[in-house]
């Protein structure tokens, strides 16, 4: 039987994706309301900075990839998102564990370190591609935890990402098989359907919308609109969930999102647009648009 908590979820303030700045903080959510999680609900919302754990550990092996120590790890720690749920300390052990051959240290999301084993299991690792490998690993694991919506959502996720790196493989002539992450109905459609919507429009009500977003030559703008699409995938699949971790979930993304763009400038924006869609990885040189 799924908890309520009715206290909270009435006294979390109200954003919108419109909002310049959010009255509230992730880091207050987790301060003020993470404690009166159960432990099964803390472990659902923990799925959601666990993506930041992702980023820093990353960063960290790129960082150090030719000079891999402890030191050379904590000496890179200002590369690391405070929105992380593990301490660069903590990834320094996960990493130096890993590159001995030994157990995990402590307990920690088991894909996480699964990742880490074939890094170092595996020669002249590509770190152009280690972004991908360890979100296969995670989506993997986030579309089969014990909640249904959570699960949908991280599907969605998926799907969406693959949906953006097929349009632009396809703008570019690009082999689209090499860049397709996780499996699924959706992934395998893209894979391997020559069809302009990959025969895809009926199964998936958002194609349309989101193949129109991807039409926009302005990149920050066509961030948000994605951004945006998302919002509204929340808002309209938990919109019968009152008082539940589902609406405490879907409130951190909502205001992990409006934290995002309250920092963006259009700059920055187009960027990070680049590193989301454009990070086609390894050799390939994509024109400039």
């Amino acid at each position: 039987m799924s908890m309520n908590y009715y206290y909270l979820v009435a006294g979390l303030a109200d954003i919108s994706f419109d909002n310049e700045k959010s009255s509230y903080s992730v880091s207050a959510f987790r301060e003020e309301i993470y404690p009166s999680l159960t432990e099964k609900d803390r472990r659902l919302v923990d799925l959601i900075f666990q993506q930041y754990d992702q980023r820093n550990l990353l960063a960290l092996l790129r960082a150090t990839d030719t000079n891999l120590s402890t030191e050379s790890i904590l000496a890179n720690a200002s590369l690391c998102n405070n929105n992380g749920l593990l301490q660069v300390e903590q990834l320094a052990e996960l990493i130096m564990a890993a590159k001995q051959g030994d157990k995990a240290p402590f307990e920690c999301p088991e894909y996480l370190y699964i990742f880490l084993q074939q890094y170092f299991s595996t020669e002249n690792s590509a770190t152009s591609l280690l972004e991908d490998k360890l979100q296969a690993l995670f989506y993997e694991y986030a579309t089969k935890v014990d909640n249904k919506f959570i699960a949908t959502w991280y599907q969605y996720n998926l799907d969406v990402k693959n949906i953006i790196t097929a349009y632009t493989a396809r703008k570019y002539s690009l082999d689209v098989t090499n860049y397709i992450v996780g499996g699924g109905d959706v992934a395998d459609a893209l894979k391997t359907s020559g069809a302009r919507d990959w025969g895809l429009s009926f199964a998936i009500g958002y194609l349309d919308s989101l193949m129109a977003i991807l039409e926009d030559s302005d990149l920050a703008s066509r961030e948000r609109k994605i951004d945006l699409l998302k919002w509204n995938w929340l808002e309209e699949n938990s919109f019968f969930n009152y008082f539940s971790i589902e609406k405490l979930f879907v409130f951190v993304e909502k205001l992990l999102m409006v934290e995002r763009w309250a920092v963006l400038d259009k700059e920055k924006g187009q960027q990070l647009f680049r590193t989301l869609i454009g990070n086609l990885k390894s050799e390939v040189t994509v024109p400039t648009e």
